[in-house]
């Protein structure tokens, strides 16, 4: 059986068409030739256009400035604003920036806070209180205070000082008294009471936080009469100090000195344990009670009898013309919010770190592994 090949069809070739002569010029005169693309020549700038330049150029670097100096003068005006509303103005126009600012790396808000007199930070009222004293006790403060508190470790060493003079003092005079039991008695309970309520007095005097909200001069007054009130008050320590101790030794032998010795550590740890202690917890207590927010509910006559309490200015007890009226709410309304219930609280206040001769005790607020801050 024969296999023939399949041949393959071949293309067709259409056929040479036959150019005559002068045909491509022909169709190049016709079509147009290809010509080279030139780049344009630059325009030369005018001397009205380089004035025209300068001047947009110039209106434009204008224009920006003064929006600059314009967002510059609402950032002055609302620092300015935020330093005037705050609790204590003329405190923290010592921590201000040279942007107008309050400086929060050396003023933090809860120093501030504790400084002016809040107490509420939790839902835990012990907690709350502890921190109080911690913050207000004059011993206790000595060592646990916020270390960048405004009233500064020194200034309360110096308060500490005065207090033990002024106990020393009284015990001495009380040593006096021919009985015994009457003695020991009057020194630790009535020789406490008093040098609580000058303990609570000097740390009045020292501070004067409760005029820090009005005007920079009437601030500047008051804290010139209350230096001069510690000086008063150091003095008078002194003179009690004398008095007592000349007196005893004239009565006395100076072998009854360690009797007088003790009864002045009954004395001062009656002070610092119990009236300085109550002094400060009702302190505590009466203002927490007064920047409570009352409960959300309003349906009976005495829950918008309490709101309406809540948020009416109060005239400050003395010195109206001078201190501003602030409502109970003022405290909650500026560091915690309006629309804050109590339920919102943390369960804890704030905790920081405190440096006591080399050790760092306690831990902040911010430190998350657990070591504790240095300070």
């Amino acid at each position: 059986m024969r296999v023939f090949a399949r041949r393959r069809p071949t293309a067709k070739i259409a056929p040479r068409v036959p150019v005559s002569p002068g045909a491509f010029e022909r169709w190049t005169a016709t079509r147009g030739a290809p010509q080279a693309r030139t780049r344009a020549a630059p325009r030369v700038m005018t001397l009205e256009d380089a004035i025209a330049r300068y001047e947009a150029t110039k209106a434009a670097a204008i224009a920006t400035a003064r929006d600059a100096a314009v967002r510059v003068r609402e950032e002055a005006t609302r620092a300015q604003r935020v330093v005037m509303n705050a609790p204590a103005p003329a405190l923290a126009a010592r921590f201000a920036r040279a942007d107008g600012f309050v400086d929060r790396g050396a003023y933090p808000v809860f120093v501030e806070r504790i400084a002016v007199g809040s107490v509420i930070f939790s839902q835990s009222y012990a907690r709350d209180a502890w921190l109080h004293v911690k913050n207000n006790h004059l011993l206790v403060a000595l060592f646990m205070a916020h270390p960048k508190h405004p009233f500064s470790r020194t200034e309360r060493a110096v308060c500490l000082f005065c207090s033990l003079i002024m106990g020393f003092g009284l015990t001495c005079a009380f040593g006096l008294i021919a009985d015994e039991p009457d003695k020991t008695v009057v020194s630790v309970i009535v020789g406490g009471f008093i040098q609580g309520v000058y303990d609570a007095l000097l740390r009045m005097f020292a501070e004067c936080i409760c005029i820090q909200s009005c005007p920079r001069c009437v601030v500047n007054c008051f804290e010139t009469c209350g230096r001069i009130g510690m000086v008063l008050q150091f003095l008078l320590g002194i003179l009690v100090l004398c008095i007592g101790f000349v007196a005893f030794v004239t009565s006395e032998s100076l072998r009854a000195l360690g009797g007088v010795t003790w009864r002045f550590a009954m004395s001062k740890a009656s002070s610092w344990v119990v009236a300085s202690m109550i002094f400060v917890l009702l302190g505590h207590h009466l203002a927490r009670r007064n920047q409570m927010r009352p409960a959300a509910s309003r349906h009976t006559f005495s829950e918008k009898e309490a709101h309406e309490r809540w948020n009416t200015p109060q005239e400050p007890w003395c010195c109206s013309c001078c201190l501003p009226s602030r409502a109970p709410s003022y405290f909650w309304n500026y560091y915690i919010g309006e629309d804050v219930s109590f339920e919102d609280l943390p369960m804890k206040p704030p905790k920081y770190a405190v440096k006591n001769f080399g050790c760092v005790c306690g831990q902040d607020e911010d430190d998350e592994d657990g070591v504790p801050a240095q300070l």
